[in-house]
């Protein structure tokens, strides 16, 4: 079982590992493509994290089966299965990739359990068939018109996203987005450096209290320095069967015109719930993969602004050993808005609200970060890269409060590892593993499975 003394051991390693990479950066020359200049839009766009490698949002075409015993759907999936269930089948395949129009279907279809014996928050999920990684696209001077059924990432956090999460279920959406960073010609946004950002409006299942709420999403990224990227992000949760949903109530809620009690706002009209803040990553020394990171997500608002936020702080580093990449990281989140500074937020908060019933989730699983609300939790985490081999370990210890969605309360630990072998340049092979233990229970599962590239 993960201690809190072998996670704190493990964060010592770490803070070594990052020291050693970035002296082996300064006598050795860097494991990455060294910062220079300007020009380094491709280096946001090909930067290793979360999306990329332990939640990947964006799998290439092929089909994928799975079996085995996988993880059940109240899991923190803090590496998501490639197939997302105990078993199944997932297949993509890209129709037409051109500099105007990109057109790629996705299909497929899980078999998921529950242990029965987590939180009434979570429950079965209803949808066991899915068209994830689906998108229509139409490209336009670096941006791009789109409807999907995607996955998103929004933070630079490595065992998941505070307010969007690549581990969460996809949302078909319709939308505008800038998916490569690249620098502005504008003189009046030149100062923002290579920037991306995604503005979507979707429709969230699983919810009957009210019904078919819709979900807005708003997140821009910028890097106005080379060691430096900053992001804001906003999700909203409007509307729903029986109540208000014409443009005086959307207008209010952009505006942030939605406590109850102020502007004559009241629990029938309250325009919906949001989430907002901003996360950031430093980078330290010349290799990219040494950086500090964080993200504050606000569960309320004061003043205009967000309040009441969770916590999330990180340290990874990146380096090269014979043939092989490794990446590491230490970080930690606190999901509990009753623990932010100046907040009058009552336990129990996170990821939930008064209005809609369901929380902050598609189809019973969270939205937000994997392991859900009222928790901290430590994790450690180690990639390895080589060849034909890929592997990443993640250990994880913390607290789970009385308020907590997804675990008993009391001492929470929990361990994901995965494995993916290229057996040739057609196909790959690859295993998923799963446990955690909180008070009442343990949770296992092991998922295998194997894809056929296209």
């Amino acid at each position: 079982m993960p201690s809190s003394s072998s996670v704190l051991a493990c964060a010592v390693t770490i803070v070594s590992l990052v020291m050693a990479g970035m002296s082996r950066a300064e006598d050795d020359g860097p494991a990455g493509p060294p910062v220079t200049g300007p020009s380094n839009e491709l280096r946001v766009a090909r930067q290793a994290g979360r999306g990329t490698e332990l939640a990947v949002i964006s799998p290439p075409d092929g089909i994928t089966v799975a079996g085995g015993s996988g993880p059940s759907v109240d899991t923190p999936w803090i590496i998501s299965p490639v197939v997302r269930g105990d078993s199944g089948l997932q297949a993509l395949f890209t129709v037409v990739d051109q500099p105007e129009f990109l057109l790629r279907l996705g299909a497929g279809g899980a078999r998921v359990q529950v242990t029965r014996s987590a939180p009434p928050f979570q429950q079965l999920p209803a949808r066991r068939w899915n068209f994830d990684g689906s998108e229509l696209a139409w490209r336009q001077e670096g941006g791009e018109w789109y409807a999907s059924v995607q996955r998103r990432n929004w933070g630079p956090g490595w065992t998941g996203s505070l307010i969007l999460d690549g581990a969460a279920p996809p949302v078909a959406a319709v939308g505008w987005r800038r998916p490569l960073p690249k620098a502005s010609a504008s003189p009046w946004l030149s100062w923002m450096g290579p920037w991306e950002a995604d503005v979507f409006f979707g429709r969230l299942a699983g919810h009957d209290q009210p019904e078919r709420p819709e979900l807005i999403g708003m997140r821009l990224q910028i890097q106005p320095f080379d060691i430096l990227q900053l992001g804001v992000s906003r999700t909203m949760q409007w509307g729903g069967r029986g109540r208000e949903e014409d443009l005086k109530t959307l207008a209010r809620g952009l505006l942030g015109f939605d406590n109850v009690g102020r502007y004559g706002i009241t629990a029938e009209n309250q325009p919906g719930n949001q989430l907002g803040g901003f996360d950031w990553r430093l980078q330290l020394g010349a290799v990219r993969g040494n950086a500090l990171y964080g993200q504050l997500i606000g569960e309320d608002e004061q003043g205009y602004l967000p309040a009441g936020y969770i916590v999330q702080v990180g340290l990874e580093t990146s380096f090269s050993l014979q043939n092989a990449l490794v990446h590491g990281f230490v970080e930690w989140n606190d999901l509990a808005a009753s623990h932010a500074y100046n907040s009058h937020a009552p336990p129990g908060v996170t990821y939930t609200n008064s209005v809609y019933k369901q929380g902050y989730t598609y189809d019973h699983m969270p939205l937000g970060y994997p392991a859900g609300g009222d928790v901290t939790l430590g994790s450690v985490g180690l990639l390895v890269r080589m060849p034909a081999v890929h592997t990443a370990l993640v250990v994880s210890h913390g607290e789970a409060l009385p308020t907590s969605q997804r675990f008993a309360p009391g001492p929470i630990s929990g361990l994901n590892g995965s494995l993916q072998l290229d057996v040739d340049a057609q196909q790959q092979v690859g295993a998923g593993l799963w446990w955690w233990r909180d008070t009442a229970q343990r949770q296992r599962g092991l998922q295998l499975w194997w894809r056929a590239l296209l």
